[in-house]
């Protein structure tokens, strides 16, 4: 970027079709700030260049993931606030420097920007600071996927999916159940039974926009009607980044533990948002899963491809790469197959990524 102050804050986003890298940045200073210096570039395969858009947003918020379509960048606001007991703690060394902010639960709404990506669609006469407003407090964690639709009269939905929380479940310092002051994994943070502190699930927010990209509407509603659980990490066939997509996969659990019932996840869910069916494979008892990655086979069909998972056999203390053929997802047969991971290497969320390029899939062809 040539320029020091300038950091990734995000998931970076591949964008199929374009061929392009998508990498949002921002200042340092910007997480203690009532405004976001956000850049957005855009990078080809040879990691040129490509475009730059960049925006000041006024709100303060911590930016983890955000999605885009063909015209849009959009972010999704995850309010906070400058926590004063938290940062001294942080500038002593008694605490990391998210303890400097937390959670700002103050709106009942959740501002969604709505960021033009180029200068030539129609989508630049709306006012992009003004952002449409969610009809319900949600803290993102991840998204999933983003696409738009227009109409004969220039009419346009929006669609994201994504996992979502309540603010209050959400604890910065330890997320995950990780402790920066133990090296003891302490995930009893992340199972509160709570109604007020409802955990990641999966969601689609809609939002109408009319040829003038005037807000009609927008609601917020389950990305299935057969599955309400824990679920976060979704991710989709990379090829449909940006596009309508049918299935969607994501880290869940299965409901059958009484003790840390919610997390760690221990099953991998597809979900199919035409028909809301939800199909799953469970490693067995005492495993548990990370973030699932979908690499397709090249096809133009979207389900054809693997899952990739790791598996971590908590009696054994092991990690396995799992390869699953994610058409077989529910069924007996559903692992293609299951690599043993070196002894010194455990972890559970293994992948933090949008997908794989078709390319990779040439080599799982030749190995399964």
């Amino acid at each position: 970027m040539g320029n020091d102050r300038k950091r990734t804050v995000a998931h970076c986003k591949i964008d199929t079709q374009t061929k392009r890298l998508l990498v949002l940045y921002s200042n340092v200073e910007d997480i203690f700030l009532n405004q976001s210096n956000l850049t957005f570039c855009e990078f080809d395969r040879d990691f040129v260049l490509k475009q730059k858009k960049e925006f000041l947003v006024p709100a303060q918020m911590m930016v983890h993931d955000w999605g885009f379509t063909e015209d849009h960048y959009i972010l999704i606001v995850n309010s906070v606030k400058l926590d004063l007991q938290g940062s001294l703690k942080a500038l002593c060394g008694q605490a990391p420097m998210v303890s400097a902010v937390s959670t700002n639960p103050s709106q009942p709404t959740t501002p969604v920007y709505l960021l033009p990506r180029f200068s030539d669609t129609s989508c630049v006469n709306r006012d992009w600071r003004i952002p449409v407003e969610a009809p319900s407090q949600l803290w993102i964690s991840h998204i999933g996927n983003a696409f738009e639709e227009r109409d004969h009269s220039g009419n346009a939905r929006i669609q994201i999916q994504a996992a979502v929380s309540s603010y209050q479940w959400w604890c910065l310092e330890k997320m995950f159940g990780y402790d920066f002051q133990s090296p003891e994994f302490d995930s009893s943070v992340m199972n509160v039974v709570d109604p007020e502190k409802r955990g990641p699930h999966l969601v689609q927010v809609s939002i109408d926009l009319d040829a003038e990209g005037s807000c009609l509407g927008c609601s917020v509603a389950n990305c299935s009607t057969q599955w309400h659980t824990f679920a976060d990490f979704p991710v989709i066939n990379p090829a449909h980044s940006g596009r309508q997509n049918r299935f969607l996969y994501a880290s869940s659990t299965s409901g059958s533990r009484k003790f840390l019932p919610f997390f760690p996840p221990d099953t991998i869910a597809k979900l199919d948002l035409c028909n809301h069916s939800v199909k799953t494979w469970m490693p067995g008892k005492r495993s548990f899963v990370g973030e699932p990655l979908f690499v397709s086979r090249g096809t133009s069909e979207e389900e054809d491809g693997y899952v990739l998972v790791v598996e971590y056999a908590v009696f054994k203390q092991r990690c396995y790469l799992v390869v699953l053929d994610a058409k077989r997802i529910g069924e007996d047969d559903a692992v293609v197959a299951k690599l043993q991971v070196p002894k010194h290497l455990r972890f559970l969320l293994p992948f933090m990524d949008s997908g794989m390029p078709n390319n990779a899939s040439n080599i799982l062809n030749l190995m399964f």
